[in-house]
């Protein structure tokens, strides 16, 4: 097993330790991640970090000594978290001094796989891990942090939404005449009717010759358009 801890997501070492500067519980385990929903089905991974570098024991209890700094404002967290980097990473920085907290991942990656006899991968989240705990020293950028953000269900362009509408045809009234054929009727020659339009659809059968397709045509204009 390798001696120093790595994690894929480094997003949740960093969540780690925003949650933890908000209060630290009695007990960091397991369960505290997930009510936190850190590192799902990685919390192993994140307990062994923070275990490693001494802020909690073997049952997750808070070091009271290691973990002053967490309570502290920025200043005195960054400069907390180096002093835990130093003690713990004792052999690289004795190797390369100060430099190792602005170190190049590829050379990082290099010492730990030769430290550990770890495989390429597991290297790289070695050096990954130990550089994002260098960053929340003040050395470096901070990873981004994913969140679970919820879909919103798109929208008509403009925000508008069309509707379909039928439109209607006014009928003129003719007004009411003394003497004439009886109050409110409709005038044949004043009224506008209502338009209706029918749309046939026909088949022609394959392979049929001119006369058949005339005789067809003309029985359309006998019974419909006549």
């Amino acid at each position: 097993m390798p001696t120093y801890p790595y994690i894929s997501g480094q997003g949740a070492v960093v969540q780690t330790f925003t949650r933890l500067r908000s209060g630290v519980p009695p007990r960091v385990d397991a369960g505290y991640l997930q009510r936190a929903n850190i590192a799902p089905a990685n919390e192993s991974y994140i307990i062994s970090i923070i275990r490693f570098l001494g802020l909690i024991d073997e049952d997750g209890t808070p070091v009271p000594d290691n973990t002053q700094f967490l309570y502290g404002h920025d200043e005195a967290f960054k400069a907390g978290i180096e002093d835990r980097l130093r003690a713990t990473y004792s052999q690289l920085f004795g190797e390369m001094g100060d430099a190792a907290l602005e170190a190049d991942k590829g050379v990082l990656t290099h010492w730990f796989r030769m430290i550990d006899k770890s495989s390429e991968v597991v290297g790289q989240r070695q050096a990954a891990t130990f550089q994002t705990l260098a960053a929340l020293a003040g050395h470096g950028d901070l990873p981004t942090v994913r969140t679970n953000t919820t879909k919103k269900t798109a929208a008509a362009p403009n925000g508008t939404i069309k509707k379909n509408t039928a439109k209607k045809t006014a009928v003129k009234k003719t007004p009411d005449v003394p003497g004439g054929d009886g109050g409110g009727q409709i005038k044949g020659q004043d009224a506008q009717g209502v338009g209706l339009t029918v749309r046939i659809e026909v088949n022609l059968p394959p392979g049929g010759d001119a006369d058949t397709y005339d005789s067809i045509f003309a029985s359309i204009k006998k019974h419909l358009m006549s």
